[in-house]
């Protein structure tokens, strides 16, 4: 029997990556899973650690991260309600090395992540987080194109055809 007690969704705070809530959230109620929103911001630039201060590098990444948890927070607000229990947690770092190790600490039942529905040379180029995440998880992973991609993917004919309605 599948039991999920912990379920991690993941985001970038983009309008796409709100598309896993509605699966994880339905998920987290019939499993009454204890639920984490995470979200990795990228480093502190090399670039500001060369030219500011020993001391103001830890003091610029805090202020960072703690800016970015004001914004994850927001969205979780926006996208999920106040009503909800979630637990927002900000890493900083690449966000596919940072998704799998909070899975592993955290003991991570399930993660559930939204595609960009990207294809052709913006896939190429851009790559997929939640395809390296899936290659390298050894967590359950589940992906969810966002609507406008799954609405693409449908359409009303090929559901008249299936249905046999023509």
């Amino acid at each position: 029997m599948i039991n999920l007690r912990k379920i991690l969704i993941t985001t970038d705070l983009s309008g796409h990556s709100a598309a896993a809530f509605e699966y994880a959230l339905s998920l987290g109620l019939l499993y009454a899973s204890r639920m984490y929103v995470l979200y990795v911001t990228e480093n502190v630039s090399p670039l500001f650690t060369r030219l500011a201060p020993e001391s103001d590098a830890p003091r610029e990444a805090a202020r960072i991260e703690e800016a970015a948890l004001m914004k994850l927070v927001d969205f979780i607000t926006t996208h999920v309600g106040k009503d909800r229990k979630v637990i927002p947690v900000v890493r900083s770092g690449n966000a596919e090395q940072e998704i799998l190790r909070f899975a592993q600490e955290e003991g991570i039942d399930l993660i559930v992540m939204a595609t960009h529905g990207w294809t052709g040379l913006q896939h190429l180029f851009l790559g997929s987080v939640a395809e390296r995440v899936v290659r390298h998880s050894s967590i359950p992973v589940l992906t969810v194109k966002p609507r406008p991609a799954r609405d693409e993917l449908v359409r009303a004919e090929d559901v008249a055809a299936q249905l046999h309605v023509q």
